[in-house]
């Protein structure tokens, strides 16, 4: 399993009039699945400066075809929309390669997908399907979850309990106020586990924040 973030300019997927509108404009979909596009991004959460412009833009974004709800809160909107063609196919075309999403979201001008792929060979079919549209992308990162339910960046419970123990505890301290065995002692477990665990979880850490992978 692989889960790839790419950047894609708004004007090779969705709401490039909106967003032109009102550019400190951020939205967040919601409802993401892959099994068909009347579930593929159909909720859209809007904050920023300018809402009135987006909203005005969006009903003229050649991009949406219908606007099917709309709530307005003090600091952020809520949409319901129906996707027109050109998006409809490049979901079908993401769906195809059996590719899910499992966030989108825009920074700018551009929307950041982060897509979960069964094998190597779906997310190269999907980066081939890109460039033989001529759609500009950027891949930000991939990553290779070392569990089925593991998201980029997410530690697991038991490493997590681990980090948060020793932090707790003052492990980490200059200088230190508590020992190994005081932290796998609060865990309940063996000095060794709790090494490990600690270990792993700051390798995961500094692997998915820290270090930027290579295209």
């Amino acid at each position: 399993m692989f889960v790839a973030t790419f950047s894609i300019p708004a004007d090779g997927f969705a709401l490039e009039h909106a967003l032109d509108a009102a550019p400190d404009i951020t939205v967040k979909a919601e409802r993401i699945a892959a099994h068909g596009t009347v579930w593929v991004m159909p909720c859209l959460w809007v904050a920023g400066n300018d809402l009135d412009a987006f909203d005005a833009a969006l009903k003229a974004d050649p991009t949406v075809d219908t606007i099917v709800m709309t709530e307005k809160f003090d600091e952020e909107r809520y949409y319901q929309v129906e996707w027109s063609e050109t998006v409809e196919q490049f979901i079908n075309a993401l769906i195809d390669t059996e590719g899910s999403i499992l966030n989108a979201e825009t920074h700018n001008d551009n929307w950041h997908l982060r897509i979960r792929f069964a094998t190597r060979d779906q997310l190269e079919n999907f980066q081939d399907y890109l460039a033989e549209q001529n759609h500009p992308f950027h891949l930000l990162d991939l990553y290779e979850p070392s569990s089925p339910r593991q998201e980029m960046g997410e530690l697991t419970t038991a490493q997590r309990d681990a980090l948060v123990a020793a932090v707790e505890q003052g492990y980490y301290r200059i200088p230190r106020d508590a020992t190994m065995e005081e932290v796998a002692n609060k865990l309940d477990i063996s000095s060794q586990a709790a090494s490990e665990r600690l270990r792993r979880g700051i390798e995961q850490l500094v692997t998915n924040i820290l270090i930027t992978p290579e295209e």
